[in-house]
Order: C-alpha cells, then sequence, then structure tokens
C-alpha cells in the first residue's frame, strides 16, 4: 500500500512539474509571430509529463520509499527537527538520482549548466516531498 502512495505521489508530482514548466514556456497566441513554430499548451504538458514521469516513477518512488523506511525508524523530539531532516534527506535524494541520470546517460559537459541541473533535481525532489506531505494530510483528513 506504501509504495502504491509513493507511485501517485510520483504521477501526482510529475503533473505539478509538468504544469509549471508548460506554463512558464507557452507562448500565447496573441503574442507568437508570423513564420515561428510554437507548441501548444497541451503538446508541451505532454512533452514535460512524458520526461519528468519516468524520473519521478523510478528515482523519487524508490528513493522516497527507502527513505521513509530508515526515517520512521528514528524518533524524533519535535516536528520542526523531523521537517528539517526529511527536506535534507530529499534534497540530497534529488541530487543523487539527478546525478545517476547524468552518469547513465552519458554524463554532461558543459560546467555552467551543471548548477542549473542539480538545483532543478533539489527543487523537484522537494516538489516530491511536499507533495507527499500533502497527500498524507488529505488520506489522514478524508479517513475521518
Amino acid at each position: 500500500m506504501i509504495f502504491l502512495e509513493k507511485i501517485i505521489v510520483s504521477v501526482l508530482s510529475a503533473l505539478i512539474l509538468s504544469l509549471t514548466f508548460a506554463f512558464s514556456e507557452y507562448t500565447p497566441v496573441a503574442e507568437q509571430q508570423a513564420g515561428v513554430g510554437y507548441f501548444s499548451f497541451t503538446g508541451l504538458l505532454f512533452i514535460y509529463f512524458i520526461y519528468s514521469c519516468p524520473v519521478y516513477l523510478i528515482g523519487g518512488s524508490i528513493y522516497s520509499y527507502f527513505a521513509d523506511i530508515y526515517l520512521n525508524q528514528i524518533q524524533f523530539r519535535n516536528k520542526l527537527l523531523k521537517y528539517v531532516t526529511e527536506f535534507i534527506v530529499y534534497v540530497v535524494g534529488g541530487l543523487l538520482i539527478i546525478g545517476i541520470f547524468l552518469i547513465l546517460l552519458g554524463g554532461y559537459n558543459s560546467a555552467s549548466n551543471i548548477y542549473m541541473i542539480f538545483l532543478f533535481g533539489a527543487v523537484a525532489s522537494l516538489l516530491f516531498f511536499h507533495s507527499s506531505l500533502a497527500w498524507k494530510k488529505t488520506m489522514e483528513f478524508l479517513a475521518r
């Protein structure tokens, strides 16, 4: 059941990330120039979702599953310390997953963009983390 939750959160996170990128990259029809090719909003959403969903499903779900197992074994004294620890663990996970994908895809040659790629990994992992927290709170609320 826990792994099913991770899969649902992965798809939800990929959808949120894809919507965010599609909104930021879409050029409204009124601003489009003649003779220039533009993607539709739906096309952008589909492209971003197709690329982000496997990363979330493979990397995010598996990492989050094991991270939660180990974090649940730790007894925290207060909720803030637990949140900060989970925050750091998920940021490290995002950096690790992006690093693994870069190695598997043959590395990256431009040092100037590597910072942005790792920043993207950290932000994507934090989106997963907060989506997971929201999902747990929603399920607790609905269980009442």
